[in-house]
């Protein structure tokens, strides 16, 4: 009792240790554009306005609604953050706490980039997961004690984010087949042997007798006290009905994203390409993310052995779990196989870190209820804890260059942009335009609602990202003179205004706007992590009348 005592105050401390050092990092972290699209949908649509246009994200519904109440109480996004900082401390928490693996190696996971940065710091529907994943390891072998707990859990992690569907779904086939076939099959196999004694009582002695073998039956051979046999039944098959209607959920809101949302689209004819390029960045982005402009803190030559040893311990660890349990090989092999698949498939530009690391909670997951449920050598455990370190710990300096960086520079130059605005720029007699709908979200945030920018793609006052085929309307260096002509001439709000347009640095540099015809230069934000929202503002000098 009193190790126990003892063990929970270390876990605390550390727990405690991670959330001051994570929270100096989200203090200083900028709102982008990623951020700022949730909480302008959530701000802005009602809750009926916001299933309907999910379909667009490609996220459902969860995390949405869960943010909704408190953008309409015209709360900062700062909220937001918290939040999901919030729900990575108390993940990180019940990891410590709960999971079987040694010291090392739970050091070697906490401090790797998807815990030190990428979950705590980006305040998006990945924060959440932890928390919801490792509750499931902890709750996984008493699900049939805590039954309504366990299935609003999957609920939740199937409609936090499509990644996690395939996972959700293995579960719900498990918890079916432990809970509800399996108790079902052994009922079945001893009535057929004592039919008479069956058929001489009464239905209340009949229930009583089914009881016993529940107790005998249960998912993990522990026995299942309380209520009569049909009455748990019925409560197992209300549960597997509230999982499946949670997996239901996510295809009815995301069915058609692929056609809605023109970034997430399927297409075979690059598929080597995109095998090649979202394996690649599986393993070379969580040793050292290439994301940011800014500079890097780690060699090179040093990444090269780094990547190449944890793709191998990667398969190492996946060969260890097929060996001691079939059942929670496939449960993690085929979850992480479906999330690749939807990176290849539909969604390749970039495998970000926490989107890497959706995989690696699996596998955590994975490894965590084997320790739990079964009598594991002491080789094998140890195996385990040194996969699992030396996996993790080649992460740590990744997930330092982004809490550096995050501190040193802007994430985002959205604020720093928004400010400049706000203090040069009368809005009573400007117009301010974009290209680039997705990465000037931020500075609309920023505004929060005192000015406008208009959407040269969508021709209205931009309030949120729609996803669709307008925005590869780029302009260049002669379509900007062009299409400001053009506004002039059928837009009466562009008339004796003076017009400003802000463009994405990677624009200037693609599009070579760096000269663009009939505007002016007259600001340049200081670099941002995120190449994409660093901004140059363009004054029209041209006639306006």
């Amino acid at each position: 009792m009193e190790e126990n005592k003892k063990t929970l105050l270390k876990n605390i401390i550390w727990t405690v240790l991670y959330a001051v050092f994570t929270l100096i990092i989200v203090l200083h972290h900028e709102t982008w554009a990623d951020e700022a699209q949730v909480w302008q949908l959530v701000r802005h649509l009602n809750v009926f306005e916001l299933l309907k246009h999910l379909v667009n994200e490609g996220h459902p519904s969860f995390f949405y609604l869960l943010m909704m109440p408190f953008a309409k109480m015209h709360l900062p996004v700062m909220f937001m953050q918290i939040f999901c900082w919030l729900c990575a401390v108390a993940g990180v928490f019940l990891f410590m706490q709960f999971s079987p693996f040694g010291r090392f190696a739970k050091f070697a996971i906490v401090t790797s980039a998807g815990f030190l940065y990428f979950f705590p710091v980006i305040a998006r529907s990945y924060s959440i997961l932890p928390l919801l994943v490792f509750s499931l390891a902890i709750l996984y072998p008493k699900a049939h004690k805590h039954p309504f707990l366990y299935a609003s859990l999957i609920f939740m992690l199937a409609n936090t984010h499509i990644i996690m569907l395939v996972f959700c779904g293995f579960l719900t086939l498990d918890f079916l087949y432990s809970n509800l076939i399996k108790i079902r099959k052994e009922i079945d196999k001893d009535t057929l042997k004592c039919p008479r004694k069956i058929r001489d009582k009464e239905q209340s002695d009949v229930n009583e007798f089914l009881e016993c073998h529940i107790e005998k039956v249960s998912s993990d051979g522990s026995k299942a006290r309380g209520g009569n046999c049909d009455t748990r039944l019925k409560k197992y098959a209300i549960c597997f009905g509230i999982m499946c209607i949670g997996l239901l959920a996510v295809v009815l809101q995301l069915h058609g994203t692929t056609s809605s949302n023109v970034v997430i689209k399927i297409d075979t004819t690059t598929l080597t390409t995109s095998i090649i390029k979202v394996l690649s960045q599986f393993f070379i982005n969580a040793v050292d993310n290439q994301w940011p402009e800014l500079g890097k803190i780690m060699f090179p030559l040093f990444n090269v052995p780094a990547i190449m040893l944890c793709a191998l311990i990667y398969i190492v660890m996946l060969v260890i779990l097929l060996v001691q349990d079939k059942k929670l090989f496939a449960i993690t092999f085929f979850s992480i196989i479906f999330q690749l698949t939807v990176y290849i498939i539909g969604y390749n530009h970039w495998v970000f870190v926490n989107r890497i690391f959706c995989a690696h909670i699996i596998l955590l997951f994975a490894f965590w209820v084997l320790m739990n449920q079964k009598e594991l050598s002491l080789k094998t455990k140890k195996s385990i804890n040194i996969c699992l370190s030396i996996f993790f710990i080649f992460m740590l300096m990744n997930g330092l260059k982004y809490c550096i960086l995050d501190v040193k520079y802007n994430y985002s130059s959205a604020i720093e942009t928004a400010k400049y605005i706000e203090k040069n720029i009368d809005p009573k007699d400007s117009i301010l335009i974009t290209d680039n709908d997705p990465h000037v979200i931020g500075l609309v945030y920023y505004f929060d609602g005192k000015r406008n920018i208009y959407s040269v793609a969508h021709r209205y006052n931009i309030k949120y990202v729609v996803w669709d085929k307008e925005l590869f309307y780029i302009l260049s260096k002669l379509g900007w003179a062009k299409y400001t002509e053009l506004e002039l001439q059928k837009n009466p709000d562009f008339r004796n205004k003076k017009i400003y347009a802000i463009i994405p640095a990677f624009d200037t540099y693609k599009m070579g706007v760096t000269e663009v015809k009939d505007y002016k230069l007259i600001f340049q934000s200081s670099p941002a992590i995120v190449k994409y929202e660093g901004f140059r503002i363009y004054e029209y000098i041209g006639h306006t009348k």
